[in-house]
């Protein structure tokens, strides 16, 4: 047989068509193997993408950040933080970009739910392995009430190595009851639910209510019959706090020094919080070289604010005086009664006391 008419038969050519698609997938692999990698590429880029997520979700919370925005639509001036750190790595990284620019792009507010959940579970199980560690830790609890709800914060206290360690873990709902059983009750189920029932509790600390700190029927005798270690202590910053408040209280003279001092930071802080008065105190600061340390508003339940609040008073009192003592002179500003009679408290004895205030509160918060 001619040999040119056999490279030229329908038969060879489809021979040598196969022999060369399968000299090519040595080199390039076959279908099903490039299927595969094609995906473990995509499986890739979408870990990597959730992770880029995760990271930022942890950045927000760190940061104490919000997540979500008012309005997050894609014309929206202001997406949210969350969304708008999104579209600034987005515009640095192409890989991220295609996957944020998709209409499923993971980043809706039930995900960001999902993602801090899961997050804050990662760290309550790391708090669980630490305390596995030691097999001994202490309760911390207090209300912490909200606008929709009646909550109660847990925390616990524990050591790593020879170093105390106190760690938040939840807040928990007790909207529908606030008894001693209801209270205790809830702990047990947190505490079983997180595999912590298994250790002992040698310590709680609550405040004084009789609720909490009932030596027969509140929360303190409930945990101490499950866990009879547990001793109790009643929370030395409530402590601090009920004691100042029976000494202004009982003591006349304190308590209008006090109401005094008080009401004039409240009063600077009102007077400084309009944008002129606030610029000249800025310009009197640069003047006379002090850092700008801002005064804020005193609230009832920070009570650390009122110690911050007389720092920054004393920082920036030879700057609040000389900006006062302006005003009062120029008489040009409808304020000027009002920041003469900030001048003139600022003058009396009550503010000489504000050392001693500051030194006896940080002494009583290094030893809490």
């Amino acid at each position: 047989m001619d040999i040119r008419l056999c490279s030229t038969s329908k038969r060879h050519l489809t021979c040598m068509a196969k022999w060369e698609a399968y000299t090519s997938t040595i080199i390039t692999g076959s279908v099903h193997s490039q299927v595969a990698s094609s995906h473990k590429l995509l499986v890739e880029k979408n870990v990597q993408y959730i992770k880029t997520l995760v990271d930022i979700t942890l950045f927000l919370s760190c940061q104490r950040l919000s997540f979500i925005g008012h309005e997050e639509s894609r014309l929206s001036l202001n997406q949210g933080h969350f969304k708008e750190i999104c579209s600034l790595i987005s515009k640095h990284y192409l890989e991220f970009s295609e996957k944020f620019q998709n209409t499923t792009n993971y980043t809706s507010h039930a995900v960001q739910d999902e993602l801090a959940n899961l997050c804050a579970e990662n760290i309550r199980h790391k708090i669980t392995k630490e305390i596995e560690d030691t097999k001994v830790f202490g309760i911390m609890c207090d209300e912490a009430r909200c606008f929709r709800q009646e909550q109660m914060s847990l925390c616990v206290r524990y050591t790593v190595g020879l170093n105390i360690v106190e760690q938040f873990l939840r807040f928990i709902d007790v909207s529908h009851k606030q008894d001693a059983e209801s209270l205790s009750a809830h702990i047990f189920a947190y505490l079983t639910k997180n595999n912590l029932d298994t250790f002992h509790v040698v310590a709680q600390s609550y405040d004084g209510a009789n609720i909490m700190s009932g030596k027969f029927n509140g929360v303190q005798a409930k945990i101490k019959n499950k866990f009879p270690y547990a001793i109790y202590t009643h929370c030395m910053t409530h402590s601090i706090h009920l004691v100042v408040i029976d000494m202004c209280k009982y003591v006349k003279e304190t308590t209008q020094e006090t109401r005094t001092v008080f009401n004039t930071i409240e009063g600077i802080y009102i007077h400084f919080s309009h944008l002129t008065k606030n610029q000249m105190l800025v310009n009197m600061q640069k003047q006379l070289g002090i850092k700008s340390i801002h005064i804020s508003c005193l609230s009832d339940t920070r009570w650390n604010c009122r110690l911050k609040n007389c720092e920054a008073i004393l920082h920036n009192y030879k700057a609040i005086i000389n900006v006062l003592q302006e005003e009062t002179d120029n008489q040009t500003d409808r304020n000027a009664n009002e920041a003469l009679g900030i001048l003139t408290n600022m003058s009396t004895s009550s503010f000489v006391n504000l050392k001693k205030y500051i030194f006896y509160n940080k002494y009583s918060l290094q030893h809490v």
